[in-house]
């Protein structure tokens, strides 16, 4: 197994993560930068140069590689811009003499740009840029990319990820899979939010707002149907075997939002391959934290509070529960007409103390849009910041 783990930047998680021999890369970026990356800029932590250079210097000398995140979804059409691409050019230059090794791109601009002048470097397809399918990869590895992380939505199609798998032996390439998203399977939310969180990490790009309002429509449906956290594309610490099994052993832990201790915590789990708690521990549930919150500061709907009482406990998942999908093809069959997640939901979702029952449950939340004006800073200067202390104590 190999682990690619997100960094907070606090040198004590390098101290304890060179205890896991399985963790292999480390991943981040600055705040805000010209290109902008798959973190809106102001829920990940602020730091300087030579923190950034020590940093990746620690990790190194614990054998663990940093890969950079330069992974906007858009550069807003500035690639026809000269001086634009100069200045790209620039903080590519800059980011490599500061140690980096390798970057993560989802713009293919982006990939060829660095290939043409750093043709050694290391280069992985970014979930961001959403390769879902077989032509997809080949045209990735085609443009110079070592790895190509899949999007989320792939975790569970594995005819798909079989062919994935044995492309990238006689290929040459690697294939990474993120361990620990809560993204709605489906998502129709998807775009919008990589584009929300490429904008808002921009240094010339939206700089005014607090909350990404696309994870207040993600929580409306996860509220409005609770089954649809296990409909999303996480992998399960215990489950990490069946992936091997068809040659796929690079996973990546989310997280460069998160707390130390958090992060630890997941990589543990993963580590060991086994979780005795609730999988919302060691899944991004943004949903249930963050949107929670953002809806409480502006005075929104309380319905919501419900999702912060939602807990998955992971020792009650039935024992090979994923196989169903090793044989069943999501892409072509209608939740509605399966209902596999919701039955599994049933034995695993507790709300509030009390077991979750599909028949039962009967909040119908609609999209409160009228909020989303509201995520601006306009005055509310105070708010913002008892937001990050709380979006700090809870991720």
């Amino acid at each position: 197994m190999k682990l690619v783990v997100a960094t907070n930047f606090d040198d004590f998680l390098l101290e304890e993560l060179k205890k896991y021999p399985e963790v292999k890369y480390i991943f981040g970026s600055f705040k805000r930068t010209i290109t902008g990356h798959g973190r809106a800029g102001f829920i990940i932590p602020d730091i300087k140069e030579e923190q950034f250079k020590n940093h990746i210097s620690i990790a190194h000398s614990y054998g663990i590689k940093f890969l950079y995140t330069m992974n906007t979804n858009t550069l807003l059409g500035k690639e026809y811009d000269a001086e634009f691409i100069g200045k790209v050019m620039k903080e590519i230059d800059k980011l490599v003499s500061l140690g980096v090794d390798g970057f993560i791109i989802a713009v293919p601009f982006l990939i060829r740009l660095i290939r043409s002048e750093y043709p050694d470097l290391e280069v992985s397809a970014s979930s961001f840029s959403r390769i879902r399918n077989v032509r997809e990869v080949e045209e990735y590895v085609n443009l110079g990319v070592n790895t190509v992380i899949m999007h989320e939505d792939a975790n569970r199609d594995f005819k798909l990820l079989r062919e994935v798998a044995s492309l990238s032996k006689t290929n040459k390439f690697d294939v990474e899979l993120i361990l620990n998203n809560s993204c709605l399977y489906g998502c129709p939310f998807r775009l919008t939010h990589d584009g929300i969180s490429s904008i808002t990490s921009m240094v010339n790009g939206v700089n005014d707002v607090w909350f990404e309002y696309p994870i207040l429509l993600c929580a409306t449906d996860v509220l409005n149907d609770p089954v649809n956290l296990i409909r999303s594309r996480w992998i399960r610490p215990e489950d990490i075997k069946y992936y091997e099994e068809i040659g796929i052993n690079r996973f990546k832990i989310a997280g460069r939002n998160k707390k130390t201790e958090w992060i630890l915590n997941v990589v543990k789990a993963f580590a060991e391959r086994r979780y005795e708690g609730d999988l919302l521990d060691l899944v991004s549930y943004p949903q249930g934290r963050a949107a929670t919150k953002a809806i409480q500061m502006v005075n929104g709907p309380s319905s919501y509070s419900v999702l912060t009482k939602v807990k998955i406990d992971n020792t009650k998942f039935p024992e090979g529960w994923i196989k169903f999908f090793l044989t069943n093809d999501c892409d072509t069959r209608s939740c509605k007409e399966c209902k596999y997640c919701d039955i599994v939901a049933e034995r695993v979702i507790t709300i509030d103390g009390e077991p979750f029952k599909t028949d039962k449950w009967n909040i119908r939340q609609s999209y409160p849009i009228n909020l989303i004006p509201k995520f601006k800073e306009n005055g509310i200067k105070k708010e913002i910041n008892n937001y990050l202390l709380l979006i700090i104590s809870f991720f």
